[in-house]
């Protein structure tokens, strides 16, 4: 008998995984139905589970019912139960459709009534490479001041791409939603910075000019208190993104004095 070996696996367009050999032969074998790999979030409320979010390899049923999850068994599927109190599969995959025509980001897969599938990026979200965030905010300069000019450089180049693909998103009359930087997923292979979880996106065709400003608007927010930090450690920065947040610095915090003064002395080290 032969014995089962690791495998490349892509899991999008642009991106691949090696699975181990357990996993490896459910890609060539498929199960009669999905295989749930790991268990990424779960949703409760009062002891009600609302929805699940899991890596899974797709069964043969699913493989049937969605043409792409036979190109990319691998995949990420959200599951809804009954009370969810959000979350339109449909929606979703319209939302991530037009998102990945838009910016080249990994597609959807498909969707049920009650499960929305989709590509998923190989990686680790933004938020657990950052070191700042921390409270109260005027902290996170001391965390600026120790960081390593390597890894400040590596995260200002992260932060102009997602700036860039929200601005190409936005111009094509779509707004993200819920801009955290969990939901920048960053890939090491290729090395790129990509938005990810457009359940709640907005359609500038559904909103009043004020709304959409406003959706725009969050869309930056924690982008730009990043780009604050970030220039705490490297010195004001030029272009679009720098230039936004230093405009925009007196909303994003309470008290902006001490994030000014420490870009101007870091401009001038």
């Amino acid at each position: 008998m032969q014995t089962p070996e690791a495998m490349m696996v892509p899991v999008s367009p642009r991106h691949a995984v090696l699975l181990v050999p357990e996993y490896a032969q459910l890609i060539d074998h498929a199960p009669d139905h999905d295989f749930t790999m790991r268990t990424i979030t779960r949703r409760e409320a009062n002891g009600l589970q609302l929805m699940s979010a899991e890596m899974v390899i797709a069964g043969q049923d699913t493989r049937k019912e969605f043409p792409l999850a036979e190109q990319y068994p691998m995949h990420f599927r959200k599951t809804y139960f009954p009370g969810r109190l959000r979350g339109d599969p449909s929606v979703e995959f319209a939302n991530q459709q037009r998102a990945s025509e838009v910016l080249g980001s990994p597609p959807p897969i498909g969707f049920s009534k009650d499960t929305f599938r989709s590509c998923f990026v190989p990686g680790k979200p933004y938020s657990r490479l950052t070191p700042f965030g921390i409270e109260p905010v005027e902290n996170n300069v001391q965390v600026a001041e120790e960081l390593n000019l390597g890894l400040a450089i590596g995260l200002w180049w992260l932060c102009t791409q997602t700036f860039d693909q929200l601005n190409c998103l936005h111009a094509a009359g779509l707004a993200h939603g819920d801009m955290e930087l969990h939901n920048i997923a960053v890939s090491p292979a290729p090395a790129e910075a990509v938005l990810i979880d457009f359940e709640l996106a907005k359609w500038k065709k559904d909103l009043s000019p004020q709304d959409w400003e406003k959706a725009v608007k969050a869309d930056f927010t924690e982008l730009l208190k990043e780009a604050v930090y970030l220039q705490c450690a490297l010195g004001r920065q030029p272009g679009p993104l720098a230039d936004m947040a230093m405009t925009r610095i007196g909303e994003l915090f309470p008290s902006p004095g001490r994030f000014e003064r420490k870009i101007r002395r870091q401009a001038a080290v």
